[in-house]
């Protein structure tokens, strides 16, 4: 069908349009909103500036199709190809984009708040300054996870998120907002995280393992038992943070801020905490063997049965501290 064809019977009134064959179409700035597209051919289609509320595209084809500034709030988009489509500044508030492909997609300043993103495959995709504040990620039982290995979330607004169990593994998401985002057991080894704002942020169980974590604010954030092996935290804000049985080894803390910061049976082994502040910071059962402490303030801290081995402690200071054995430096 023509695109000139499709216009015409949508003027008339007609809104089912499923499976047709639309590759190449132009429909730039068209008005189709609340049709039903499921299963169309749409591949290299010009829907630039198209508007396309609550239009079903589930299972369509639309890899390769120019779709920038359009509005789709609320289509549905189940398990529909936009692989290498172009969305730049789209608005896809509470689309359901569950299952689809966005593999190489260009979602650079795209408004997704509130989007179902789970189960799908963003490996690749540009969502720099992307907003996608509020949107679902989170892994589902017999569905894959959501992907976004390799895409670029730089400056992106993903604050009350819930992206659980999904693969970010080297996505770079500096300068993005996660605040009070959840991200339990989510794969962001290697990623860069650097200059991100993560205030109360959820990361239990995440791999960080060789994650760029420099200058992060994580204040409040929750790292129990997270992997941050290897792990570059230098001048991070770790106030109030929880990092209870955190992996740590080898994590590079110098000068991080970490006051009043949870510890408790976390693995420092070979860590450098050189400059450090981690003044009524609570380290009980906590493994600091062989780690750099040399100039960092431990005031007030609470180190009962800490395991300090080998650890260099040039000019720390211990102030106040509860010591390994229990008892209080002068």
């Amino acid at each position: 069908m023509s695109a000139e064809k499709l216009l015409k019977e949508y003027a008339s009134g007609r809104r089912d349009f499923a499976s047709l064959n639309l590759a190449n179409a132009n429909l730039f700035n068209s008005d189709l909103i609340g049709v039903n597209l499921t299963k169309a051919d749409m591949r290299r289609a010009n829907l630039v500036f198209a508007f396309l509320n609550k239009v079903t595209f589930n299972h369509a084809n639309l890899s390769g199709a120019k779709l920038g500034g359009a509005t789709l709030n609320q289509a549905i988009m189940m398990s529909t190809n936009l692989s290498e489509a172009d969305l730049h500044g789209a608005m896809l508030q509470r689309v359901n984009l569950f299952g689809a492909n966005l593999s190489l997609a260009n979602l650079m300043d795209a408004n997704l708040s509130e989007a179902d993103l789970r189960s799908a495959n963003l490996r690749g995709a540009n969502l720099r300054c992307a907003i996608l504040s509020a949107t679902l990620m989170r892994e589902e039982r017999g569905y894959p996870p959501t992907s976004m290995s390799g895409a670029n979330l730089r400056k992106a607004d993903l604050r009350g998120s819930n992206l659980s169990g999904a693969d970010l593994t080297g996505v770079d998401l500096s300068g993005a907002n996660l605040s009070e985002a959840t991200l339990s057991r989510v794969n962001l080894q290697g990623a860069n995280l650097s200059g991100a704002i993560a205030s109360g942020t959820i990361f239990t169980e995440a791999n960080l393992s060789n994650a760029n974590l420099t200058e992060t604010n994580l204040k409040g954030a929750n790292l129990t038992k997270a992997d941050l092996k290897n792990a570059n935290l230098r001048l991070a804000n770790l106030f109030g943070a929880n990092l209870t049985k955190a992996n740590m080894t080898m994590t590079t803390l110098s000068n991080a801020g970490l006051i009043q910061a949870i510890l408790n049976g976390s693995d420092l082994s070979r860590s450098l905490l050189d400059k450090a502040n981690l003044s009524q910071a609570s380290l009980v059962d906590a493994y600091l063997v062989r780690a750099n402490l040399d100039g960092a303030d431990f005031s007030d801290a609470v180190l009962t049965r800490a395991e300090m081995s080998g650890a260099s402690t040039i000019g720390t200071i211990f102030s106040g501290a509860t010591m390994p054995d229990g008892k209080s430096h002068s």
